[in-house]
């Protein structure tokens, strides 16, 4: 409606978000970045009168109590510390540390989230802070666009906690490109998972655990998050989920259009996989709901109109 500076979505990506946040257990920490809005949300962690307090950059705590209108938009964070300055019980609540801009950034403290859960599982002087930690059951979860996984803080962050073993669940939301550049002009193979393959924990040797889905499968999604959350809570093994095939129905930002750069042929494809629009397609098709209960549903809802028709 033009009434803030700049606007940017997470459209296209609200399925593995959805998912992500099923398994996103309290004491658990994120890392992420401007594109989990459906997460927050899902989890609790934002309302819709917060999120349009932080567009509007409100300056007041109480309407955007993640940064006082501090954070450029888009940008998430729980609170850590009470009015005293006193930590909350962080392994009660559902926790996001508060979001950088610079693309990466969010890495190195994904990393050291994790290790602090290694360390409170295998320091028994660090039981008696049973308010941070729930005796290392805790993961750090982590996002970023695949543009983004070009960068050196990723590549670093990632090796680390391959060295470390932590408990760091790392989800990269791959649309194909990094604003208007397709993957394989920034990415080696254009797959960031290709790219990692090595690091692949083997029998004989500890490593990464790799998965990949279809970022509009909604019940493979459920399936790969519930999955990678066992093997990286028990077992404290890193794991990459790389989501595939999403969608950025709206373009980067506000402040450029996907049509200018994407081909007729790319556009109808994205029309037609649009993870809502799967989802709907499923709801009908396996017979979960009917199409008068989705409508009455989505009114009660206010879907945008992209998700109105199949």
């Amino acid at each position: 409606m033009g009434k803030a500076k700049f606007g940017i979505f997470g459209d296209g990506k609200e399925l593995a978000q959805l998912a992500m946040a099923k398994v996103f257990r309290p004491g658990d920490h994120r890392a992420g970045y401007y594109r989990d809005q459906t997460f927050m949300l899902a989890i609790g962690g934002l309302t819709l009168q917060q999120y349009f307090a932080q567009l509007y950059a409100h300056p007041d705590v109480e309407a955007d109590p993640a940064s006082a209108g501090r954070l450029m938009n888009g940008h998430f964070a729980t609170r850590m510390i009470d009015e005293h300055g006193a930590f909350k019980n962080l392994a009660k609540l559902k926790n996001s540390s508060s979001d950088i801009s610079p693309t990466a950034g969010q890495m190195p403290r994904l990393v050291g989230l994790a290790y602090a859960s290694k360390l409170f599982r295998n320091t028994p002087e660090l039981t008696q802070f049973s308010d941070l930690s729930d005796q290392g059951n805790e993961i750090a979860f982590g996002t970023i666009g695949n543009a983004s996984t070009s960068e050196g803080m990723f590549f670093e962050a990632i090796n680390a906690a391959g060295v470390l073993q932590v408990p760091m669940l790392m989800s990269v939301w791959d649309d194909d490109y990094g604003i208007s550049v397709p993957k394989e002009y920034h990415t080696t193979k254009g797959s960031i998972s290709k790219i990692l393959a090595g690091f692949q924990r083997t029998k004989t040797e500890k490593g990464f655990e790799i998965l990949t889905v279809k970022g509009w499968d909604y019940q493979a999604l459920l399936q790969t998050y519930k999955k990678a959350e066992k093997i990286c809570r028990d077992e404290h093994v890193p794991v990459l989920v790389h989501v595939t095939e999403m969608t950025q129905p709206q373009g980067h930002s506000t402040s450029g259009s996907h049509e200018r750069y994407k081909s007729k042929e790319r556009l109808t494809w994205e029309a037609e996989h649009d993870c809502i629009r799967k989802l709907r397609q499923w709801i009908l098709e396996s017979g979960v709901a009917s199409v008068e209960e989705l409508v009455e549903i989505e009114k009660r809802q206010r879907l945008l109109p992209r998700h109105q028709k199949i």
